[in-house]
């Protein structure tokens, strides 16, 4: 399944507007006020292989975060990812974790549905992110896919962002605040295993 030219310029703006809204997200700051509970969202109007759901702790270990700034965040990033898809999201995620300080956080935001085009939206999405340097291909894992991450220094604050992108599913595993020398390549392999998986 291809876009049409209409399709795709309209694609190509939303993919921006995904782009900038990482950028601004990850030079908020937090915010001590607690967070609902975030659940994923489903519809069952189109049968995908794949589906998104967000656990209790990332990585065993990282709880979700208090910050209701974070969360809300993840939300808008997977409310535009799911206009990146080819009708209705199957499921959706947009949850942030993190130690108690805070001072380290991870974002999750993804939704499952049909993707026209992985490639033109993962090259889409980075061309939004201007300020993000070394992007570089990652290896997929055996989820496979198109996936890719990039680094910056925003406000003081290091950040790396990894996207993914297959014919099932978007998701983005944003990192703020880890150690420069931190595996995140690993991580984020960990955190797209422990939030996609089969929808049967």
């Amino acid at each position: 399944m291809t876009w049409s030219r209409t399709a795709l310029a309209g694609a190509r703006a939303r993919m921006t507007r995904v782009g900038a809204l990482v950028a601004g997200l990850l030079l908020a700051g937090g915010c001590s006020q607690a967070a609902g509970e975030v659940t994923p969202e489903a519809s069952p109007s189109t049968v995908v292989a794949m589906r998104l759901d967000a656990p209790k702790r990332l990585l065993d270990t990282w709880p979700e975060s208090t910050s209701r700034i974070s969360h809300d965040k993840a939300r808008q990033l997977m409310a535009l990812f799911k206009t990146l898809l080819d009708g209705e999201p199957t499921s959706a995620v947009g949850s942030a974790y993190a130690p108690l300080d805070e001072r380290r956080t991870i974002l999750v935001s993804g939704v499952s549905g049909v993707v026209p085009d992985p490639v033109r939206t993962v090259d889409g999405v980075f061309a939004g992110l201007p300020r993000f340097t070394d992007v570089k291909l990652v290896p997929p894992g055996p989820l496979g896919g198109e996936t890719r991450c990039g680094r910056a220094g925003l406000e003081g604050v290091d950040v790396v962002v990894c996207v993914w992108v297959d014919q099932d599913t978007i998701g983005i595993v944003s990192f703020l605040g880890l150690p420069p020398k931190e595996d995140t390549t690993d991580l984020f392999l960990r955190v797209r295993a422990q939030l996609e998986h089969p929808a049967a």
